[in-house]
């Protein structure tokens, strides 16, 4: 009875510190040497799982979607759809600390500004929608294609939007933002979006090609679709993380 009486005070702590880290609540440090690192290793595990599954894979080749379709690896598409439910699910946390310190820094900017923050801050948690539905419509054909589609450009779409075009227009009225962090977050989320407009561009000129890879003889590997799909991947993901990083934690606001 004695160690029952211990051990609860114990757990209503646990449960009082946990949720507000669930709701965005925790610090900074947190997000960044506990939470994120987890989800991309349990991520990470999935897809290299998933992976293992479907014979040849090649990410220069094979979209990240070809992974979770039933049709093409009809083993290993559970571990793809697994990761991404996990995904959905362990993203919202620090979306809701990244939209609560972006309302923070901005209050003092003009109405327009602080529009921006709450639409990004939408799109943000959109992001987590579209994960949710990828893991749960895998690709396919016909309806169910067309939701996974959706899903996708909810998915990457909105966190793109939201970095590139609500946020980070924000960023650059902060006060206290330096030159030097406005440029490393510039160029972490816009490298492989350039990357991927350049090298899809000039194969659509050249070939009328837009979209998955029609092998060309002696196409460098650097032009496929598949490749730079997985680069925004891998920068939509990083970029997110530097840019939790970079947001200071007390700052003035222009007016």
């Amino acid at each position: 009875m004695f160690m029952d009486a211990e051990r609860k005070p114990a757990v209503a702590t646990a449960r009082q510190s946990l949720i507000p880290a669930l709701t965005g609540g925790a610090g900074k440090m947190f997000y960044l040497a506990f939470w994120l690192p987890v989800l991309w290793v349990l991520w990470g595990a999935c897809f290299i799982f998933s992976a293992h599954f479907y014979p040849g894979y090649r990410i220069y080749n094979h979209d990240i979607s070809d992974l979770g379709d039933p049709g093409m690896n009809s083993h290993g598409w559970r571990w793809w759809s697994l990761g991404m439910g996990i995904a959905g699910l362990m993203t919202f946390p620090p979306i809701a600390y990244a939209s609560r310190r972006m309302e923070e820094l901005t209050t003092g900017q003009a109405r327009g500004g602080i529009r921006l923050v709450a639409l990004g801050s939408i799109c943000m948690r959109c992001t987590c929608l579209g994960l949710m539905g990828l893991a749960l419509v895998p690709q396919g054909s016909n309806l169910r294609d067309t939701i996974h589609t959706t899903s996708g450009v909810f998915a990457f779409g909105g966190e793109y939007v939201a970095f590139l075009f609500l946020w980070g227009v924000a960023l650059f009225k902060v006060r206290e933002m330096s030159g030097a962090r406005l440029a490393f977050f510039t160029v972490s989320a816009w490298w492989a979006v350039a990357g991927f407009l350049a090298t899809q561009g000039y194969r659509f000129i050249a070939y009328g090609e837009l979209g998955h890879d029609v092998k060309h003889k002696g196409e460098s590997i650097l032009l496929h679709f598949s490749l730079w799909e997985w680069m925004l991947f891998a920068a939509v993901t990083t970029s997110f993380a530097i840019l939790v990083a970079l947001l200071p934690v007390k700052v003035e606001t222009d007016a």
